[in-house]
């Protein structure tokens, strides 16, 4: 598998996307790592995007406003998911949706692992 290191934000990416038909297990399949936001596609195709994300303790993803509508599905640990100034604190078996065109970011209060489904208009 492919890693790449971007910038000094630590954010490490995995370009390899999953075999189909084969079954997973999303928490096993992302680790860790020290000071990083780790990220690895699932899926990626015109219609979405689905990646599975790891964030160590006090990282910190922000986006201005996506023009696609965005699905967040903690499946390991807490977060805290913002939007338009508004926060949610998040628990393992949580999910949200961010709306298109919205501010949000997500924030590492601990350490967690997120399923992101982001969908595109085709």
């Amino acid at each position: 598998m492919q890693k790449t290191e971007r910038n000094s934000s630590k954010k490490t990416m995995d370009n390899t996307e999953f075999e189909e038909a084969i079954t997973f297990n999303l928490v096993d399949e992302i680790a860790f790592r020290s000071n990083a936001i780790v990220v690895k596609n699932i899926k990626v195709d015109k219609a979405c995007v689905i990646q599975v994300f790891a964030f160590d303790f006090g990282k910190v993803l922000s986006q201005k406003k996506s023009p696609f509508t965005q699905f967040i599905h903690i499946i390991e640990g807490k977060a805290e998911v913002v939007i338009n100034n508004n926060s949610t604190f998040m628990h393992s078996g949580d999910s949200i949706l961010i709306p298109a065109y919205t501010a949000s970011s997500i924030e590492a209060n601990h350490k967690f692992k997120m399923l992101c489904t982001t969908v595109k208009s085709i």
